[in-house]
């Protein structure tokens, strides 16, 4: 796959990041807080591809390290096939048609759904089913009622069903009597049935629209506003959630119990998995309020780890803000004139001091 040349952008000023930061913290209680992309996949030979919303960047991992960009699109989640396509979403705005796009496994980019202006579809999460049937959550503007919380399906030619939800909250049933508070990662199960992280919940969804909370109850708490995020199952029913809250990988058992996989420290939590055969491939962020430094370029702010089944964890890769030489730079050039000044002012002042 030949990836698309990456536009270098003008790095801001440092008291442009300087304000940035002032701003970011004098809103920390603010509810509306970074939302960051879950998408990961792994195909056949081994590339990874993944999501980087603060860059609006689909980035590709060869097995031999090499980082590329693929293309430039605003997708949360990404979706792989099992004829080895990538799909991704522009998501759907009132004042920017969304789509869904592919990715063929020869490299080759095209539009796989492009709906109306009027499409009551997020696109935000999402996932396709064999027959070509994209899931998703409704758009706020969806009769015009921003308290509910549905999952939408969308044929092929641009028919809308409602499989589930309503006003939004938290209720188990079938169809309209389910509720939800809000979704984001979207997974298959070897059965057909879809599972979806809803909050601190992990919720089953039956094509024919019956919604069960899965395990003990909550998985999590709610922490900076976020809680849980991608999950992915395993061929043998497990599902492993990314626990962006607790900054942890859980995993979920048939059973009901749950286990902590990996734990991601301090200043990361996690967003996305995938599984390949059975090893787990984790999508991590900063953690809030850290997040404004990947926002504005300036340090690490993603990396891809691996959890292998025997409990290992591996970090293939960590990727830099753009900003981070600059502002490397402009930081120390900073501190050395602060000492330039600093070292005049005591000279002056012991020289007034002797005079006196």
């Amino acid at each position: 796959m030949k990836a698309s040349v990456m536009i270098s952008l003008p790095s801001p000023p440092l008291t442009s990041i300087i304000i940035a930061i002032v701003l970011h913290c004098c809103f920390l209680n603010n509810t509306v807080l970074a939302h960051e992309g879950w998408g990961i996949v792994v195909d056949q030979q081994g590339q990874i591809y993944f999501s980087d919303i603060p860059t609006n960047t689909i980035w590709k991992i060869s097995p031999d390290g090499t980082l590329e960009t693929v293309i430039r699109k605003h997708s949360h989640a990404l979706v792989l096939r099992e004829n080895g396509s990538i799909y991704g979403t522009q998501e759907h705005h009132a004042s920017a048609v969304g789509s869904v796009w592919r990715i063929a496994p020869d490299g080759t980019f095209s539009n796989f759904f492009t709906p109306a202006r009027n499409f009551p579809v997020s696109l935000h999460p999402f996932i396709i089913d064999s027959n070509d049937n994209v899931y998703s959550t409704n758009s706020i503007s969806f009769l015009n009622q921003s308290d509910k919380v549905m999952l939408l399906k969308s044929s092929p030619d641009g028919n809308i069903t409602i499989v589930a939800g309503g006003i939004r909250g938290h209720q188990d049933g079938q169809s309209s009597e389910a509720k939800f508070s809000g979704i984001d990662g979207m997974a298959w199960a070897p059965d057909g049935s879809l599972y979806v992280t809803d909050s601190i919940y992990v919720r089953r969804v039956t094509m024919d629209g019956i919604v069960t909370t899965l395990g003990k109850g909550a998985l999590t708490s709610t922490s900076w506003g976020e809680d849980l995020m991608g999950l992915a199952v395993s061929l043998s029913g497990s599902v492993y959630v990314a626990d962006y809250s607790r900054r942890r990988v859980v995993q979920l058992l048939p059973d009901g119990n749950t286990r902590t996989t990996a734990i991601t420290g301090l200043i990361w939590s996690p967003t996305g998995i995938t599984i390949e055969r059975e090893d787990l491939y984790v999508l991590e962020h900063l953690r809030m309020p850290l997040v404004i430094l990947g926002n504005i370029g300036i340090g690490p702010y993603v990396r891809i780890r691996k959890v292998f089944p025997d409990g290992r964890v591996t970090t293939i890769k960590t990727i830099w803000g753009r900003n981070t030489l600059i502002f490397a730079i402009a930081l120390v050039a900073i501190s050395v004139l602060s000492i330039f000044v600093w070292r005049w002012w005591w000279r002056r002042k012991t020289r007034h001091s002797l005079l006196t």
